[in-house]
C-alpha cells in the first residue's frame, strides 16, 4: 500500500484558531511552582541501566528532530503568545538545563533542514513525569509514566509559527530574531542594520515570498524535500554590512519551513482545526491512519501509555493491536517528524532499536509516601474480590474484554478495525529502512476490545481509563453518573487521598466531547467508603 501524501495531521494543529493561548498556561499554585526544581530519578525503576543509558532515554535521537536550534530560538522572540516560555514550561515540559531543552528533547544535524542542529521529541517527552506531594516537598520524577506535557501544542505552536512567517511584516519580525538569536553581539547596531537593509529591499522581499508563500516550488521532480544548504539560511552583522539578498534568505526560509512541514505530514495549506486533547493525551491511531493509510476515523483521544513491564506482555496498547515493539517505535517516529518518501523511512533504525529495548525493562515506581499498612491489609481482601479476577493472572487474551462489558468510551477500539490493521501490516511489510526487516507474523491486529492491565505502579497512573477522563481512583470507584464532567489537567500536585493528580491546570476535559466519556468501568462502585479507602491505600502497596 503506498503512504499517502500531502496528508494532514488534524490533532497536531488545534491552535490554529487561536487556541494555544488559552490552553497551555499553567495555573498551579505559586508556591508550588516554585518546587518544581530539578530532582532525582527513581533508579529502582531501571535496575539494569547505565547512567549512559538514562541520558540516551532522557534526549536520545529517534530521528524526530524536525525544528532548527536557532528558528525555535527566534519562534519564541517573534511570538511570545505561542512561547511564553523559552523552556517550554508552559507546555508542561521538565526543564533540563544541562541540555538545554526539556526532559525528552534531543538534537542532531539534519540534512534537510539545511545541516543545522535541530531539536525533536523522542519516548521520555510523553513517558517521564513528575510528582509533587500536596504538602509539598522536592518531585519525584517517575520514568514510564504519563507525562504532563502538550505534544499537539508543541507541535502546532511551530507549525502555525510557519504559517504566520509566510506574511511580510511577520518574516521581518522573524529574520531580526533570527539575527540576534545567531549573531548576540551584535546588539541594536545590527537590528538598526537589518532594518535599513529591509527598507531597502522590501519591494524585492515581498516579491520573492508572494511568488512562493509556502516554499513549495522549484521541488525536483518526485521529491518531498528541498535540497538546503546551511549558508542560505545564515544572517550575521558581517552578511548585512556586505548587503545580503534578503529576500533570497526569505525565500530559502519559506522552502525550510515547507521542508519541516513535509517531514510532519502537513500540508503546505493550514488544515481545519480540531479540538485540543491537552496534557499528557493524543490521537495517535487517528493520526496514523489517516497519514499512512488515508484512512478518516471519528475522534479516539487516549492518554500517553504506560511503559512499564512491557516485556511481560505479548501485545501492547490500550486494545492490544501490537504485538512488536519496535513497530510501535516506528510508528512514533514516523509521526514525529523522521520523513517518509513513498516507502522509505529516513531514520536511525539502530537508535530507535535502543530506545526501544531501553523502554522494555523499565518497571513500576514504588509509592513514596506513607501507607496506612492496617487499612491496605484489608483493603487487600477487597481487591481479591473485586478486582483481581480482572487484573491479576497470565497476561494472555483473556485480560481482554468487550466494549459491552467494560462500557467506558468505545471509539478507541472501535477505529482500529481489520481493515485498518491489514492496512498496517501491509505499510510496516513494505517500508524500507537500513537495518530494518518487516517482522513476522504480521505485527498488528484488531481486538476491538479493551485490555485490562495489571495494577503493579496504579498509584502514578492517573487521570485513569484509556482516555484519561477520571481524574482520580476516588473518581474511579464513584457511580459514573456521579463523576465529574470537566476537570483540569496539567497539575503535578498528587492528592494521596482521592489518588490522583490535583483539579489544577489551564486546560479543561470535557467528558462530553468526542471520544472524551467518562462511562463505563463502574465495579468497586458499590462498596462502602471505608472500603473504597482501604482499597486505595492497598493500591497503593502494588
Amino acid at each position: 500500500m503506498k503512504p499517502k501524501q500531502n496528508f494532514w495531521i488534524p490533532t497536531v494543529l488545534p491552535v490554529l484558531l487561536g487556541l494555544i493561548s488559552c490552553t497551555t498556561f499553567t495555573k498551579e499554585h505559586p508556591a508550588r511552582q516554585s518546587k518544581l526544581v530539578p530532582a532525582g530519578f527513581a533508579m529502582a525503576q531501571v535496575p539494569t541501566w547505565s547512567r549512559a543509558d538514562l541520558d540516551f532515554f532522557l534526549h536520545g535521537s529517534m530521528s524526530t528532530e524536525v525544528v532548527p536550534e536557532t528558528v525555535l530560538r527566534a519562534f519564541m522572540r517573534a511570538y511570545p503568545d505561542l512561547f511564553p516560555s523559552t523552556d517550554l514550561s508552559h507546555l508542561g515540559a521538565i526543564p533540563d538545563n544541562q541540555f538545554g531543552w526539556p526532559v525528552g528533547f534531543s538534537r542532531k544535524r539534519v540534512p534537510h533542514l539545511g545541516g543545522l542542529s535541530a531539536v525533536g521529541v523522542n519516548c521520555a517527552v510523553c513517558h517521564v513525569g513528575e510528582v509533587i506531594p500536596a504538602a509539598g516537598g522536592a518531585p519525584m520524577r517517575v520514568l514510564g509514566v504519563t507525562s504532563h506535557f502538550d505534544a499537539e501544542a508543541f507541535f502546532g505552536s511551530v507549525i502555525l509559527s510557519t504559517f504566520r512567517t509566510a506574511d511580510p511584516g511577520n518574516m521581518k519580525k522573524f529574520l531580526a530574531a533570527c539575527l540576534a538569536v545567531n549573531d548576540p553581539q551584535s546588539g541594536d547596531k545590527g537590528q538598526a542594520l537589518f532594518v535599513k537593509e529591509w527598507q531597502q529591499q522590501e519591494q524585492q522581499i515581498i516579491a520573492a515570498i508572494s511568488a512562493d508563500p509556502t516554499g513549495s516550488k522549484d521541488l525536483r521532480p518526485g521529491a518531498l524535500l528541498h535540497q538546503i544548504s546551511g549558508d542560505e539560511l545564515r544572517i550575521n552583522y558581517k552578511l548585512l554590512s556586505t548587503g545580503m539578498d534578503l529576500s533570497g534568505l526569505a525565500h530559502s526560509t519559506l522552502k525550510l519551513f515547507h521542508n519541516m512541514r513535509a517531514a510532519l505530514h502537513i500540508p503546505d495549506q493550514p488544515p481545519p482545526p480540531a479540538p485540543p486533547n491537552g496534557p499528557g493525551r493524543n490521537d495517535p491511531w487517528r493520526i496514523l491512519s489517516y497519514s499512512l493509510l488515508g484512512v478518516v476515523t471519528e475522534p479516539a483521544p487516549v492518554k500517553f501509555g504506560i511503559v512499564w513491564n512491557e516485556d511481560q506482555r505479548t501485545w501492547v496498547h490500550f486494545d492490544s493491536n501490537t504485538r512488536s515493539p519496535i513497530i510501535r517505535n516506528l510508528a512514533a517516529s514516523l509521526g514525529l517528524g523522521a520523513p517518509l518518501i513513498e516507502h522509505h523511512g529516513v531514520l536511525d533504525f539502530a537508535n530507535l532499536q535502543r530506545h526501544t529495548a531501553l523502554s522494555e525493562v523499565i518497571r513500576p515506581p514504588r509509592y513514596p509516601w506513607t501507607i496506612d499498612r492496617a487499612a491496605a491489609e484489608r483493603g487487600a481482601k477487597t481487591y481479591g474480590a473485586r478486582c483481581a479476577s480482572c487484573h491479576e493472572g497470565p497476561q494472555t487474551d483473556r485480560r481482554l474484554h468487550l466494549l459491552t462489558e467494560i462500557q467506558s468510551d468505545p471509539n478507541r477500539a472501535r477505529i482500529f478495525t481489520p481493515a485498518v490493521a491489514e492496512g498496517f501490516n501491509q505499510f510496516f511489510a513494505q517500508l524500507q529502512i537500513a537495518g530494518y526487516q518487516p517482522p513476522q507474523p504480521p505485527p498488528l491486529r484488531s481486538t476491538q476490545k479493551y485490555w485490562s492491565p495489571g495494577l503493579a505502579g496504579v498509584w502514578a497512573r492517573s487521570p485513569y481509563l484509556h482516555n484519561g477522563s477520571v481524574r482520580t481512583m476516588q473518581e474511579l470507584l464513584t457511580p459514573p453518573v456521579g463523576r465529574a464532567k470537566t476537570f483540569h489537567r496539567g497539575s503535578r500536585v498528587f492528592d494521596a487521598a482521592q489518588m490522583g493528580y490535583s483539579d489544577e491546570g489551564a486546560y479543561v476535559l470535557d467528558t462530553t466531547g468526542p471520544g472524551n466519556s467518562n462511562l463505563g468501568h463502574d465495579y468497586g462502585t458499590d462498596i462502602s467508603a471505608d472500603q473504597k479507602r482501604e482499597l486505595i491505600e492497598y493500591l497503593k502497596t502494588l
